[in-house]
């Protein structure tokens, strides 16, 4: 499935769900926050979000630091 991922083209070949692209990416899913075609989609929804073909998906990962 052809996927828009912050800003690039992604062939995402997992389950079609969140978690599953989180995995592909080598995300950490408690550091990450997610929106699908421009609305955020809290965490307790990512298993149940399926993506399609064309979606845009925004993975904005949490750093600490100082």
């Amino acid at each position: 499935m052809n996927l828009i991922v912050n800003g690039n083209r992604h062939e995402h070949t997992g389950d079609g769900t969140l978690p599953a692209l989180l995995g592909e990416l080598g995300a950490n899913p408690e550091h990450s926050a997610l929106t699908l075609n421009g609305n955020l989609v809290i965490s307790k929804n990512w298993s149940t979000s399926s993506l399609r073909n064309g979606d845009i998906v925004e993975v904005i990962t949490f750093v600490g630091g100082g």
